[in-house]
């Protein structure tokens, strides 16, 4: 194929044009190494925690948990208040993760009836519950009303009468808000649109049901929020809906609630152009650029800010500022560790390196930037053109398309940096176990979540019931007979 003629003669010219980026600082992570060389997390070295849990695992960090958590409620300086937080749980909904979270005062944003239950049965209180998500149950519904969660935010105009009715009929009155959607925004199943009145109706309907206390105005921009002047814009186009009610409606909300979408810091998204350029030739991918996004602090600061200033001015009494962070929470506070299994022989100088993790348990890696990390001591020498593959018997189980590594040996280790959101809740156990989560935490290391088995893969299986005799294996009399043939 012509394809396969160029590759040889383009492939360097592409790499020369595109070379590999430099590493982002392992400070970056908290992470240091040894006298020996080797990849630590407060002292602990990961190849040791992989001895002692299995890998592939996932690490938290703590520590970076708790500094995040920090960073998002801190009053910006000059401010009366800051922002209070509810976690978006299926961003990573590891219990122990949350569990910890919660000890740390972050509310829970549960999208799922699933996600509802876990926050309730995790000892959230109620009153920082935020229940979301395009598809809640009635059973879901009247869990909500009857442990008076904090607020129920409908997704759509259809939610409001069937909520309503089921307050009435539990004699309850609950807080509710509506998702509205900003030109730009994510459509579709998500909220109603502001530009074409459906916003504004909604609200009003929901105004009408006396069972109903709104209180809330909630818009989630989707996509990624990494700069000021987006952030800018979409906190902007809010407060000018927050008028509209106001002014039409007779509304001021006493929550606004502006969901998340606000970028890790260490973590892209690849343009398909720069996908095909590496898995092809083998082009360099850079990290995101240190302070390319906006701090956690930072970015409370503006919304703190544009808010307190636009109801200054408007001489109304500014409302409670909810957020709903997701990755910019967790993404950077856990890594995936992995092992080579083994090496094959360059073809068109490119290695293949096999890993005990791929797609099913890191789904994200194709289509973002991760940073990769020996975790055993650096090595000297030309570095190899490799990919990383995992475990699944398919051509598409690939980590990493093409990256310029020390030559691998079956038995290395690898850290995969930014694991904190949605590589669990994405997993599957696509033939193969998914990893356990542990967290680190003052020098010492705990379990979070044990190693699935493959007894837990088949729990929910039923068999049919066994004949009581052995029955014919007319199939293993045929297999057994081809050598004769």
């Amino acid at each position: 194929m012509l394809k396969d003629l160029l590759k040889p003669l383009i492939g360097p010219l592409v790499r020369a044009l595109r070379p590999p980026q430099p590493d982002l600082p392992l400070a970056t992570w908290r992470l240091t190494r040894t006298p020996e060389g080797v990849l630590a997390l407060d002292g602990l070295r990961l190849d040791e925690l992989l001895d002692r849990h299995g890998s592939p695992l996932h690490v938290v960090d703590a520590t970076r948990l708790a500094q995040n958590v920090a960073d998002f409620l801190a009053v910006p300086p000059g401010a009366a208040r800051g922002c209070e937080i509810a976690y978006s749980l299926k961003t990573n909904p590891v219990p122990g993760v949350l569990d910890h979270l919660r000890r740390l005062g972050v509310g829970a944003e549960a999208g799922s009836a699933y996600e509802l239950h876990l926050a309730l049965a995790l000892g959230f209180d109620p009153a920082v519950i935020v229940y979301d998500g395009p598809a809640k149950s009635p059973a879901s519904l009247r869990q909500a009303i009857a442990r008076e969660i904090g607020l129920v935010n409908f997704n759509s105009r259809c939610e409001i009468a069937p909520f309503a009715a089921i307050a009435r009929e539990l004699g309850r009155r609950p807080r509710v808000g509506l998702r509205a959607v900003v030109p730009g925004g994510w459509g579709g199943q998500f909220g109603e649109r502001i530009d074409t009145g459906a916003a504004l109706r909604a609200f009003e309907e929901a105004l009408s049901a006396p069972e109903l206390r709104v209180v809330a105005l909630h818009a989630h921009l989707g996509g990624e929020i990494a700069g000021a002047p987006r952030l800018r814009g979409f906190v902007a186009q809010v407060l000018a809906f927050s008028d509209e009610l106001s002014r039409k409606l007779g509304l001021d909300v006493e929550i606004l609630d502006l969901g998340g979408s606000l970028a890790c810091p260490t973590v892209r998204s690849l343009h398909p152009l720069e996908t095909r350029l590496n898995g092809t030739f083998g082009a360099g991918v850079a990290p995101r650029a240190k302070d390319s996004v906006l701090s956690i602090r930072d970015a409370v600061g503006i919304i703190v800010s544009m808010v307190a200033e636009h109801h200054r001015r408007a001489g109304r009494r500014a409302p409670r500022i909810l957020l709903e962070p997701g990755r910019a929470l967790t993404g950077d506070a856990q890594m995936l560790l992995t092992r080579v299994v083994n090496v094959h022989d360059p073809i068109d100088d490119l290695t293949h390196a096999v890993l005990d993790v791929g797609m099913c348990a890191a789904s994200p890696l194709p289509n973002e930037v991760h940073q990769l990390f020996l975790v055993g001591p650096p090595r000297s020498g030309p570095r190899v053109r490799t990919r990383l593959v995992g475990p699944i018997c398919s051509p598409a189980d690939v980590v990493y398309a093409s990256r310029d590594l020390p030559p691998l040996a079956p038995g290395d280790a690898l850290a995969i940096m930014d694991s904190g959101a949605y590589f669990v809740p994405f997993a599957s156990a696509f033939s193969f176990p998914r990893p356990g989560i542990v967290m680190v935490e003052g020098s010492r290391d705990r379990v979070l979540r044990r190693p699935e088995t493959f007894a837990h893969m088949m729990a929910l299986d039923e068999l049919a019931p066994r004949p009581s005799a052995p029955a014919p294996r007319p199939q293993l009399a045929r297999i057994n007979s081809w050598g004769g043939r």
